[in-house]
């Protein structure tokens, strides 16, 4: 068996961790609860353990989602994008 990390960010499932400023990511629940005017976007990283076999780019991306169910583990990472001025009601 060996473990494969799926990467889950607007209903997208991808073996690749997008892209994010990593100084844009927030690191405990008082910088989330600190960002009330900020966009907060959330990418769920999922540990799955599959057989050796197993070759996540020949999946269907339908059934790399359906894995993300039986993943072992789901860390959750959030970031925020500063807005600006026009952005705030």
């Amino acid at each position: 068996m060996k473990t494969i990390h799926l990467f889950k960010y607007n209903d997208a499932v991808s073996l690749n961790k997008p892209s994010f400023y990593e100084n844009y990511k927030l690191s405990s629940l008082n910088d989330f609860m600190m960002m009330s005017f900020m966009n907060i976007e959330v990418l769920s990283e999922f540990l799955i353990d599959v057989p050796d076999s197993f070759s996540a780019h020949q999946e269907p991306l339908d059934k790399l989602s359906k894995l993300c169910g039986s993943a072992k583990e789901t860390i959750e990472h959030y970031f925020y994008y500063p807005s600006d001025d026009y952005d705030v009601i």
